[in-house]
């Protein structure tokens, strides 16, 4: 089914806001959803998934820490992207300025949007390489490498400057399919944000209640 891209960002926002990010990071996490759309990439599914596997998780253990200078991990051994991507904005000026490497990452696509912002903070184009995949961020992206949509990568690395590597430009899209089961998944996660219904919420909603107004 195609979505708008104010859709996606919607209940994108909504889903992670349902599976306990703070309302900071689930507005960034509908932010990026929109951006991998537009750039022809499929970014529900693969937040979908994210949440999924994280789901329950203490979120402090998804956060990075650094092991060691230019080096971060998670505490309980894999990093978020949305925790990390945030992080890595806050960082921007640094990443312009020579490498940063990521433990054991999941869902690594959901870092794009964030290291694209960094870039246009910076000024300066961003390259990230994880599983023979490389990217470039910056004033256009473009990817070489057939592991952009792996689900885990073990090590990611991020650089200033281009790619050595010939890629291809992402294209942009306005719209966006979203596979049903995909939907069904996000909106079960944007659902635990409603209020639970009660007697009084029920009579003072819409209609007529309990009483007869004819």
């Amino acid at each position: 089914m195609s979505w708008s891209l104010n859709e996606i960002e919607t209940l994108s926002r909504k889903a992670a806001r349902g599976a306990g990010l703070s309302w900071g990071l689930a507005e960034e996490a509908g932010k990026a959803a929109r951006w991998l759309t537009a750039a022809g990439l499929p970014g529900p599914q693969v937040l979908a998934d994210l949440l999924t596997r994280n789901d329950g998780a203490d979120y402090e253990t998804l956060c990075p820490m650094e092991a060691e200078e230019d080096a971060w991990v998670a505490k309980g051994g894999t990093l978020c992207p949305l925790i990390s991507g945030a992080v890595l904005c806050d960082n921007a000026q640094r990443l312009g300025a020579g490498e940063l490497t990521l433990g054991r990452t999941a869902a690594p696509m959901l870092l794009l949007p964030y290291l694209d912002a960094a870039a246009q903070q910076c000024g300066t184009a961003l390259t990230i390489r994880w599983n023979g995949t490389a990217i470039t961020l910056g004033d256009s992206a473009q990817t070489s490498g057939q592991g952009l949509d792996a689900a885990l990568a073990e090590g990611i690395t991020i650089t200033a400057g281009t790619s050595d590597q010939t890629g291809t430009a992402l294209q942009k899209q306005t719209r966006g399919d979203m596979p049903a089961e995909v939907a069904k998944t996000l909106t079960a996660f944007a659902e635990r944000t409603y209020a639970p219904e009660t007697e009084a919420s029920r009579l003072s909603g819409a209609g007529a209640g309990l009483t007869d107004n004819d």
